[in-house]
């Protein structure tokens, strides 16, 4: 597999964490996301997803851009699975440590680690699922990090993910583009997410558009935003409000645009 290199990786771990993952900006959206996670509805939809993965006590999950560690939390308490969970940046890592360090009872099932998932070997055959929440955006070789995927699942195993997508349309507002460029995404479409997988060699390929699920998370946060306003600016300023303000509704209007879309993906390793 073909693996970044030691300067793209420094490069990319330094971006996120002085860019969009500053110390200042973690703490500013873990308030919109709720406490334990940094992706779109937090515990909510973090409730509705867990059950897609068919999860067993004593299995293995490898939850790939684990952000906050809120998703790891959940799935250790409520299933009992054993967790590597892995993310780039160090901002978020240090978070999610604190909170894992007030949780001495799930000490066991969950390692966390800093590291590149494209620069990373992991074993074969190892893992009954493969996790990621609005993270594989953020990675530009994808069609090597699912070879990879299907190599370190067993067989049988599952790979479920959601992530930001272009909408099927060959046309974008120049904003859209922008905000791609400016956070470094790699954007795939649904229907290209759909083609990659199968031809990877995973099976039962289930490429679903949940953009209804996302305007409906980020109309409710926005909401959580303007009611709980005092208690925002308590914490923080002006600014802070009007950059979260400004970036929810910007997502709303891309994702009723058809610009951006949300998608869940779920897919199986043949077993034989």
């Amino acid at each position: 597999m073909t693996t970044q290199s030691t300067n793209y990786y420094e490069n990319s771990q330094d971006f996120l964490d002085d860019v969009q993952y500053s110390k200042h900006g973690v703490k500013k959206y873990e308030w919109i996301f709720g406490e334990g996670y940094l992706s779109t509805g937090g515990l909510e939809t973090t409730k509705e997803i867990i059950p897609l993965l068919e999860l067993k006590k004593g299995q293995r999950v490898l939850d790939v851009g684990c952000g906050l560690g809120g998703h790891d939390f959940f799935m250790a308490e409520n299933y009992g699975v054993i967790i590597d969970a892995i993310d780039l940046s160090k901002n978020m890592m240090s978070v999610a440590l604190h909170h894992f360090n007030k949780k001495p009872q799930i000490a066991n099932n969950i390692k966390f680690r800093i590291c590149d998932v494209t620069a990373t070997q992991f074993p074969e055959n190892y893992y009954d699922v493969i996790y990621s929440r609005d993270a594989l955006l953020h990675i530009r070789e994808k069609p090597q990090l699912f070879q990879s995927f299907l190599r370190w699942l067993k067989p049988g195993g599952r790979v479920v993910f959601t992530d930001y997508c272009r909408g099927e349309s060959n046309s974008y507002s120049q904003e859209f583009e922008n905000y791609v460029k400016q956070r470094d995404y790699t954007l795939y479409k649904l229907s290209e997410y759909n083609t990659l997988i199968k031809n990877t060699g995973f099976v039962n390929v289930l490429a679903e558009d949940i953009n209804d699920r996302f305007v409906d998370s980020l109309n409710r946060e926005l909401k959580k935003l303007y009611s709980e306003r005092n208690d925002f600016l308590n914490e923080f300023n002006d600014e802070d409000y009007k950059d979260l303000e400004d970036g929810w509704v910007a997502k709303i209007k891309r994702a009723k645009d058809g610009h951006q879309t949300w998608g869940l993906v779920r897919a199986y390793k043949p077993i034989n």
